[in-house]
């Protein structure tokens, strides 16, 4: 049920929720309430005819059928409340069909209750859960029928108790069916807006949660297509992290300890990232990779990924005087192209390939905790806005002498 609605509802609220259950959706909710409402006024409905039948009329069977039928419309209601939603609504359909009948058969078509057959047109619809769709089809269609037959043969459709005056049972059938019209257009209108409210809530909950795991971008093309074509980037910049003694820490901590020291650290490098407009690529263990200039060309990715780089090391300083754990990280930055993509047909997942991101985890593994280790591809990007010291060609694993920097 709706996160808005207290705990203990008032009166009215808790007799149009009942049979709500917490696993119910939005939608299955309305037609739930809708069904409730609709018995209610249907119930009402007979108790007013009850009451001016006893004071007009000395027939018993006029007012006494109308309180029997009442008492059909408030089973509806029981029905609920024992989770029978279909035979909820078929009895909600069936009472209303079986007392527009008995008025018919009592007071004739001059009674204008026949107009209430427009309400049992809409109905089915309103009431009977998606499941049960063709019945409602039904109950519709049968009353549309039952609608036309009793139009063409009403001269013979005549009063079998001609106790009061047809004037007045015109003004008062077609009053109360006006007013039943209104409150159900009211009630479900106001229902209708809940389950927008409650859909678009969750639509912004899932769309925030694709936003956390795949770039604007990829997003929009699997909500039009429901696929993505790789895309080269020529001037991407990659940062990537690793904690320097990881594997020894983690068997001298709890592994709840561990999660939560990095659920901390990579939290708040979420925060730097989305600062300096640098893309969070994934996390692997304690490796944590990022990429800037792959949802729009820029001109100064390498410089957003040293920036972010010494805004990660600050963080991790201050961290530490903080802390009892402390953690000492690697960073590694390196520019050139890469090929981005979705991976996977069913749990998605956005990654980087080529060369660049071979070439950045090995500048990575190369540097020095504490500090942040760039390429020579990196460094002609940066050179006129950071102070680097050269640390002339470093042996790289697969990748033979590379000249490497320490952003000063």
């Amino acid at each position: 049920m709706p996160k808005e609605e207290s705990d203990k509802p008032p009166f009215l609220q808790s007799i149009v929720d009942i049979g709500a259950k917490k696993g119910f959706s939005a939608i299955e909710l309305r037609y739930l309430r809708v069904t409730n409402i609709t018995s209610i006024l249907g119930a009402l409905f007979m108790l007013i005819w009850m009451i001016i039948a006893f004071y007009l009329t000395d027939t018993p069977i006029v007012y006494g059928s109308n309180g029997l039928m009442g008492l059909m419309f408030l089973l509806v209601l029981v029905f609920n409340r024992k989770g029978c939603r279909v035979l909820a609504s078929t009895w909600l359909n069936v009472s209303a069909y079986i007392g527009i009948l008995i008025f018919l058969y009592l007071l004739g078509y001059s009674s204008g209750v026949a107009a209430i057959y427009f309400i049992l047109i809409i109905i089915p619809y309103i009431t009977f859960p998606q499941k049960a769709r063709k019945t409602a089809h039904g109950f519709s269609l049968l009353a549309c029928l039952t609608l036309i037959i009793t139009v063409i043969f009403q001269s013979e459709i005549t009063p079998h108790f001609d106790v009061m005056d047809p004037y007045l049972l015109q003004v008062v059938n077609l009053s109360i069916t006006g007013l039943i019209c209104l409150a159900l257009i009211w009630s479900l209108s106001v229902l209708i807006d809940r389950s927008e409210k409650s859909l678009l809530a969750e639509q912004k909950k899932s769309d925030d949660l694709l936003h956390n795991i795949l770039p604007a971008n990829i997003i929009k093309d699997l909500k039009e297509s429901g696929k993505t074509i790789p895309k080269r980037h020529k001037n991407v910049t990659i940062l990537f992290t690793d904690f320097e003694g990881f594997t020894e820490l983690v068997a001298s901590i709890p592994a709840i300890t561990l999660i939560n020291e990095l659920n901390d650290i990579f939290g708040r490098f979420d925060e730097i990232m989305e600062e300096t407009e640098v893309e969070k690529i994934e996390t692997i263990g304690d490796a944590y990779m990022a990429a800037c200039g792959l949802e729009k060309e820029i001109s100064h990715h390498a410089t957003n990924c040293i920036i972010a780089a010494q805004k990660m090391l600050s963080f991790l300083e201050e961290r530490n005087k903080r802390h009892e754990l402390k953690w000492r990280m690697r960073v590694g930055i390196h520019s050139g192209t890469i090929v981005a993509g979705v991976v996977g047909k069913k749990k998605f997942a956005y990654d980087l390939f080529g060369d660049t991101i071979n070439t950045t985890s090995r500048i990575e593994s190369a540097g020095e905790a504490g500090k942040i280790n760039i390429s020579s591809s990196t460094y002609q990007l940066v050179k006129n806005e950071f102070k680097c010291i050269s640390r002339g060609k470093i042996f790289a694993k697969g990748k033979g002498e590379l000249d490497m920097y320490f952003v000063a």
